[in-house]
């Protein structure tokens, strides 16, 4: 859930923002709007460039309202932000107070950045796994060539 913040008016009048990365909502509640009675939002978190641009990334299809990746500079041109800042970076929202937690959208905690997906134990296993194909191809390519 991507949502503008609104800090100042340039030199035109034109209202500039920063997006703010608010976490993820289940397709179900998309159109829930909990946060329509407020007037004050306090946000904390930690400025980011958005995702990372891979050659397996699926591009977004901002027609068809379907996004599979976070990119400031995409969603600042379609929020129509005139500001640069918008377009290069983000803020990425986190849940600093273990106590009062959000439930919806689901906002990270400090913990939940700094946890990696893979534990340095199984990227040891994948390394002595590649390492052990490397070697016994050798060999084997060695071998061979002997043989002929």
């Amino acid at each position: 859930m991507i949502t503008p913040f609104y800090t100042h008016l340039d030199n035109s009048e034109r209202p500039c923002a920063v997006l703010v990365n608010r976490g993820w909502m289940p397709w179900d509640l998309m159109d829930y709007k909990s946060d329509r009675n407020n007037s004050v939002t306090k946000v904390q978190g930690i400025l980011y460039r958005g995702d990372a641009k891979t050659k397996y990334s699926k591009p977004n299809q901002p027609g068809l309202n379907s996004y599979t990746s976070v990119y400031p500079e995409e969603i600042a041109t379609i929020s129509q932000l005139p500001n640069e800042e918008a377009k290069t970076f983000m803020l990425k929202a986190i849940d600093f107070d273990p106590a009062a937690r959000t439930p919806m959208p689901d906002v990270p905690a400090p913990e939940d950045i700094s946890t990696f997906g893979i534990s340095s134990e199984r990227h040891e296993a994948y390394e002595s796994l590649w390492n052990a194909f490397t070697y016994f191809g050798v060999v084997a390519n060695t071998a061979f060539w002997l043989y002929l």
